[in-house]
């Protein structure tokens, strides 16, 4: 049809105004506008939306600038500072997750051990998109259990890449684990060193004689060129666009034009993340609650309670005190975005059953949906169980007297 991308974006933004409007007056955050929005725009719910190409297209740019902006906010500067958060932390953080969903979903379903480790698989990355942008908006970013969290994304965000490879070879397909692994690292020292030249001598040159210009506008299409350039030398290396958008974020946040990169880009940030919110809601078929809401409410507890303990076993490896690995832990208690990538790839290799992707969907929308009340509250956590259980032994004494 003509203009048919232009009638999806007209379509898309005008529901989704309005839901937010109406999410602000009930006092619920953009994000699950967003959700109920994609949900609304599905082809399970209404005919408007029969293919969700150009809108899987706008999401991926939104990640992109997300994890570029992440990465002006950050530089290589503060990354040394947390190194330890993030090979130690977040190292620890993945794998316990992977193991603890793994041989609990094993115990439980009895399904292969391949499929058991693929949900380990899924379960092992948390929300960078929301958790940031929370974490951003109450100014909780340099906290200890901030800088934490973004730490464990960080490094969940790097996961993303051998996870994917690692998908074919659980199924049966592909090259041999070890190879696969000899290829990745390779890859990795390979997008280091070209990281590294052009952080010191190709990009601070390009900006500077680019900057001659006084031009905001030819500043921004040049920085446009160098997130692109470099997410597409990532993705061509077998790594991850987002990565490469990382990267270049870390990048031009050592030029003296990071706040410049910041101011600019703020805005777009916002409205390609929105695509990518409304497309995961667009994904569900919300017939699931019907039909499956018991495995849902289940699956939603067990997929809380374990990334939760992962999350604060993980932080205690750091020596973290309590208060702050409580808070650390319930903060990445969620399904991740790119969580639903690998879902699709699972999919693809008949890891997963279509029913199982759908009660998937609903318990990570629900999850997502919490997030924002769980990380903005999340310093109370804490306080809260030490009142409680206070109370407690109070009460037990007391009854113990009498």
């Amino acid at each position: 049809m003509e203009h048919q991308v232009l009638i999806n974006i007209c379509a898309i933004f005008g529901v989704a105004t309005l839901v937010i409007i109406i999410c602000k007056m009930l006092k619920i955050r953009y994000i699950i506008g967003y959700l109920i929005t994609g949900v609304f725009l599905s082809p399970h719910t209404s005919g408007l939306f029969s293919k969700m190409e150009e809108v899987e297209i706008y999401s991926e740019i939104g990640i992109i600038l997300l994890l570029f902006t992440v990465g002006l906010e950050f530089s290589f500067s503060n990354l040394k500072r947390i190194k330890n958060y993030v090979l130690v932390g977040g190292a620890a953080q993945v794998f316990l997750t992977i193991f603890l969903t793994a041989a609990l979903i094993w115990l439980l379903v009895r399904p292969s051990i391949e499929e058991s480790v693929f949900w380990g698989f899924l379960y092992a990355l948390s929300s960078t998109a929301i958790v940031v942008k929370v974490l951003q908006d109450r100014n909780m970013i340099n906290t200890p259990h901030g800088k934490f969290i973004l730490a464990v994304l960080l490094f969940q965000d790097i996961m993303i890449v051998p996870l994917m490879l690692f998908t074919p070879i659980l199924a049966g397909v592909g090259d041999s684990p070890g190879t696969a692994l000899l290829w990745l690292i390779g890859k990795m020292i390979l997008m280091g060193g070209i990281a590294f030249l052009l952080a010191k001598y190709v990009i601070p040159f390009f900006l500077k004689t680019e900057m001659k210009v006084q031009s905001q506008e030819v500043f921004l299409i040049a920085t446009v060129f160098i997130v692109t350039g470099i997410a597409l030398l990532t993705e061509k290396l077998g790594l991850s666009l987002a990565l490469g958008a990382f990267i270049a974020g870390l990048i031009i946040a050592e030029t003296d034009y990071n706040r410049m990169a910041i101011s600019c880009f703020l805005p777009f940030r916002y409205v390609f993340m929105s695509f990518f919110f409304i497309s995961m809601g667009m994904l569900l078929d919300y017939k699931i609650f019907l039909t499956d809401f018991p495995w849902i409410a289940f699956w939603f507890v067990f997929s809380l309670s374990v990334k939760a303990i992962a999350g604060i076993l993980a932080a205690k490896t750091m020596k973290i005190d309590w208060k702050t690995a409580l808070a650390a832990g319930f903060s990445i208690a969620q399904i991740g975005e790119f969580s639903f990538v690998l879902a699709q790839s699972g999919l693809e290799y008949q890891l997963i059953s279509m029913n199982n992707y759908q009660i998937f969907l609903a318990v990570s929308i629900l999850l997502m949906s919490l997030t924002p009340f769980i990380v903005g509250n999340a310093e109370k956590i804490q306080p809260a169980l030490v009142s409680f259980f206070g109370k407690k032994q109070k009460l037990q004494k007391k009854s113990s007297d009498e």
